[in-house]
């Protein structure tokens, strides 16, 4: 094994920036922020107007609307087939006030319906469909004659209603305010995994993009997040009949994540949407991924951690490239909710969200939105994890804790290391582990002294680091004292740190590993040294588990991780020999819980609020 360079050279944090930098967003696309809203519809106009415009000022790209009723209003398919134009003319209203407000810059998602209303559950009435089927609300998914009426329902909606605030034509045409299209909000919510093959999601999609014609009208068709909240290792949201499903354009996810000890609330987007693993590695090329709702869920760090756990997880979500809609403003009461009112400003949650939105209408993104948002400017390329402006004083820590974003093994706390951009426990090689120069490595930025592995230099308690300088820019900060800008880096380069590099090539030597989850998701591990991975990579095509250096050929025929967050089921051929829990080769896809059933199967999953989905440890 050849190491580069036979002598420590000493840089600072930016030397090799490329070098010592976890995984990051390489596209040069941009990416956009939003907010969910199920009621503004049914505000009075000036109402209406005045809440769209605090959204349009506040940065949202788009707007997503709620086609149900509530308390006083109606779902505008009154009884089965039968619509009421003037419940329909209130969305064209807003339709309309968007567009005007925004001067055509905020556009809007649409979903036709609700499973709730189907359900009567999560405080929405019961609808036409819902007085139909009863308890047995699974019947809407499998019941041919029940699907071709929700067919007809997003006819009458998308075609056959003509609009009164854009000359007469039909919703499908509005690609100038309508962005895309779900097929409801939540199908199958709190059902999972759903049937294998199940063909409604691609038959409603094929009726919306063929049929009602959003393909022709470039209007994206989006799942609406399948299964509901999707838990942060889980994959409810991404079932296979979706991606192969070619009328699908977005795979929409919806989840709800709090803060604890070991993570911030935006830990589990961070991992969730990890470059290159099962479900980002998946979609790109094929389909576009929009975090469609995500919410503050309190936790026991209470209602004063709630701007902050908003605000961490805009910054995973932009870090990570994929753009999102916040569930959900409201002009009314918060409570202890999630809700953030939008007329509220310093001080308050919607400033967190706020600063999030204009951050995300910045950020670059691996995903091509142009065909459904047009931009006409380039993304800001992330340089630094920016840190988080909205902890409040008596947060135990404000840097580098452990689930932490960060872009450089400095930005964890001592005994952490920087792991796709999350603070991890250290395992090996980390300051005050044991050392020697041949099997017990220390990691990249320290040094081996007297057989222990040393800092090479002092570094800045997260104390001093905020106060040294407040937040500017995502990758700048202010001096509190001056007005001078200070790096990112200062704390740390007096005196220099430490980096085994080769100086004529400008590489470095790896930090130590086991396995491939030892390293980031653009490296493996190579004679116990992480090493930039360039084939057999995570998310990159395979036909077996030899082809990847990451760890197994999934059943996608994408390279993943051999275990952890995002991993796929494995194929079939790797599998040999096993027939216990976990086995997903042919001869058992008609056993257990994904056997095809012959009778309809009779659920109710009563939804009071919105929940937490899981830890996000």
């Amino acid at each position: 094994m050849h190491l580069f360079g036979a002598v420590a050279f000493l840089f600072s944090v930016l030397a090799f920036t490329s070098s010592v930098q976890a995984v990051k967003v390489s596209g040069t696309h941009r990416s956009f922020g939003g907010v969910n809203h199920q009621s503004i519809q049914f505000l009075e106009p000036k109402e209406r107007d005045k809440v769209i415009t605090a959204a349009v000022d506040a940065g949202a790209t788009v707007i997503r609307l709620f086609i149900t009723g509530d308390d006083k209003h109606s779902d505008p398919e009154t009884s089965l087939g039968v619509f009421d134009d003037s419940i329909l003319d209130l969305y064209d209203d807003t339709l309309a006030a968007i567009h005007r407000i925004s001067k055509g810059k905020t556009k809007v998602i649409i979903a036709p319906h609700d499973v709730h209303s189907l359900r009567g559950s999560n405080g929405s009435p019961c609808d036409a469909y819902c007085r139909l089927v009863g308890e047995a609300w699974l019947d809407f998914y499998s019941n041919l004659s029940i699907r071709q009426t929700y067919k007809e329902r997003l006819t009458a909606i998308f075609n056959n209603y003509k609009s009164k605030n854009f000359n007469g034509a039909s919703w499908s045409t509005l690609n100038q305010v309508v962005m895309g299209v779900d097929l409801q909000n939540e199908p199958w919510s709190g059902i999972s995994p759903i049937p294998a093959g199940e063909p409604w999601i691609c038959d409603i999609a094929t009726h919306l993009k063929n049929e009602v014609g959003l393909g022709n009208h470039n209007i994206a068709v989006l799942t609406g997040g399948i299964s509901g909240a999707n838990s942060p290792g889980g994959t409810e949201n991404a079932p296979e009949s979706a991606f192969k499903c070619a009328a699908v354009d977005v795979i929409a996810i919806h989840g709800y994540y709090s803060s604890n000890d070991d993570a911030t609330a935006g830990t589990p987007w961070a991992n969730i949407l990890l470059p290159g693993n099962t479900l980002t590695g998946r979609a790109l090329g094929s389909k576009l991924l929009l975090v469609e709702e995500f919410s503050y869920v309190r936790a026991r760090t209470g209602l004063h951690y709630k701007s902050a756990d908003i605000w961490d997880q805009a910054n995973a979500l932009n870090y990570r490239g994929i753009p999102w809609l916040y569930s959900k403003v409201t002009s009314g009461d918060e409570g202890s909710s999630g809700n953030v009112n939008i007329f509220r400003g310093k001080g308050f949650a919607m400033e967190a969200l706020a600063d999030g939105l204009r951050r995300a209408s910045k950020a670059s993104s691996n995903f091509d939105w142009s065909r459904y948002l047009p931009q006409s400017r380039k993304p800001v390329k992330t340089t630094h994890v920016a840190l988080n402006p909205y902890l409040p004083d008596q947060a135990d820590c404000k840097l580098g804790c452990p689930g932490f974003l960060c872009d450089s093994m400095d930005a964890c706390q001592q005994g952490y290391v920087c792991k796709n951009n999350v603070c991890e426990k250290c395992t090996k090689g980390c300051p005050g582990m044991q050392c020697d120069a041949y099997r017990n490595l220390c990691q990249e930025k320290t040094r081996c002294v007297d057989g222990i592995c040393q800092e090479c230099a002092v570094r800045a308690d997260s104390a001093s680091r905020r106060t040294t300088c407040e937040l500017d820019e995502p990758s700048r900060y202010k001096s509190a004292s001056t007005d001078e800008t200070c790096g990112l880096d200062e704390p740390f380069t007096q005196p220099p740190i430490c980096n085994y590099c080769d100086g004529s090539t400008k590489e470095c030597r790896g930090s130590p590993c086991v396995r491939a989850v030892d390293c980031d998701a653009d490296e493996f591990c190579d004679w116990g040294l992480c090493r930039p991975c360039t084939s057999g990579c995570l998310g990159m095509a395979c036909k077996s588990s030899r082809d990847c250096k990451t760890g197994n050929c999934n059943a996608f025929d994408k390279c993943d991780y051999p275990s952890g967050v995002g991993k796929g089921p494995m194929r079939a051929e790797d599998y040999v020999g096993r027939r216990g829990p976990g086995y997903f080769g042919p001869r058992y896809q008609n056993q257990g819980p994904s056997k095809p059933r012959d009778n309809v199967a009779r659920v109710v999953v009563p939804v009071d609020e919105v929940k937490q989905t899981g830890s996000t440890a």
